[in-house]
């Protein structure tokens, strides 16, 4: 495997830099630029703007927005969204687009309840089978991309279409909710010392995720492809290869999501993963990449930005909006995070690509 002292292409667009500047002066992340009142605002500001909502919310509505029991509701709702967040991320890292993500997750979903209710699976067994679909569908998107060379979310688009025409062809349009275990229909309701449980296991899979990306070559190697790909194929990097597990791994976590959302919901719906049902997953990756690490798809900033569309969306809600403006939130949400995080890359890496 590849180590991390050979990739450095930040380096070689440094040495590579006419004015001689170094890299933390160019990218303003070295000592002082790290602590002067932008950078901060850059790092923080999402973080100032989910308090002052919340902070808004409270004032507004402080007998239903601030209460336990609506805060238990707005963990246990996004945390299948904050996964299916993390599966988006992953192929983002190294610069390519998963639309497949939201169609992965409706399939797995019918997947696991179908195995329980028509072929009479334990659950684990039905879990496992879960899984194993997304990491298929995962490495179908992978060779499609890394090693056939189409573009990724002209790949990803078409594969998610062919799910969804095999979900309905497979239900008929019509959920699956008996014959399932009680203690995955049941998981929603579960508690651990007052924080749901949903909540837990999502933390927990982002914990692993942010170690993956962050702390090994992999996650490193990633990072170089999306940030260089021409450095990153002269320093030795097995660019497909690395690129293909990508999204096998997108596609695992699409299915953890997947089975997450039976437990959430208790129930296989054939309608979950459309577009409408993924959009606050993508506000939330692109607002991350506008937070804490700006210019950077990273996960601490994409589970701050899930909670504060679903917190934003929770104060909306009970304000007494209608429908249609949750919707329109949600994709202004988007459209800005891409305009800001695709500005915050070009300033700081000269690239301003963002899903090719």
């Amino acid at each position: 495997m590849t180590t991390t002292a050979s990739i450095d292409p930040t380096r070689e667009s440094a040495d590579a830099e006419p004015s001689g500047r170094s890299s933390g002066e160019r990218t303003g992340t070295g000592r002082q630029g790290r602590w002067d009142p932008l950078t901060l605002l850059e790092r923080f500001g999402l973080l100032m703007l989910f308090v002052a909502l919340v902070v808004l919310f409270s004032l507004l509505r402080p007998d239903t927005f601030a209460t336990t029991a609506n805060w238990q509701t707005i963990a246990t709702s996004q945390s299948v969204l904050a996964v299916a967040a993390l599966a988006l991320i992953v192929p983002l890292i190294s610069g390519r687009f998963d639309v497949s993500v939201g169609a992965i997750l409706g399939l797995c979903s019918i997947a696991c309840t179908a195995a329980m209710s028509k072929h009479g699976l334990p659950l684990v067994p039905a879990i496992a089978v879960a899984l194993a679909i997304g990491a298929v569908l995962g490495s179908i998107n992978g060779i499609i991309v890394a090693y056939l060379g189409v573009n990724s979310i002209i790949a990803t688009l078409g594969t998610s279409t062919i799910m969804g025409g095999l979900v309905s062809a497979y239900t008929n349009g019509i959920p699956i909710s008996s014959g399932l275990s009680p203690r995955l229909t049941d998981f929603s309701a579960k508690m651990v010392l007052g924080v749901p449980a949903l909540f837990l296991v999502m933390l927990a899979f982002a914990v692993v995720v942010w170690f993956l990306l962050t702390q090994t070559p992999y996650g490193r190697n990633l990072a170089a492809i999306g940030s260089n790909l021409r450095a990153a194929v002269l320093t030795g990097v097995d660019v497909q290869r690395k690129v293909m597990w990508s999204f096998v791994l997108s596609g695992l976590l699409a299915g953890v999501a997947g089975v997450l959302q039976v437990g959430a919901t208790g129930s296989g719906d054939p309608s979950v993963g459309g577009i409408n049902f993924i959009v606050p997953a993508l506000a939330a990756v692109f607002l991350g990449a506008t937070t804490w690490h700006p210019g950077k798809y990273n996960v601490p900033g994409t589970i701050l930005g899930l909670f504060f569309v679903g917190t934003a969306v929770s104060g909306l809600a009970l304000l007494g909006v209608r429908p249609w403006v949750t919707d329109v939130f949600n994709g202004s949400a988007v459209v800005i995070a891409i305009i800001v995080s695709a500005q915050f890359r070009r300033r700081r890496t000269g690239a301003s690509e963002v899903g090719t």
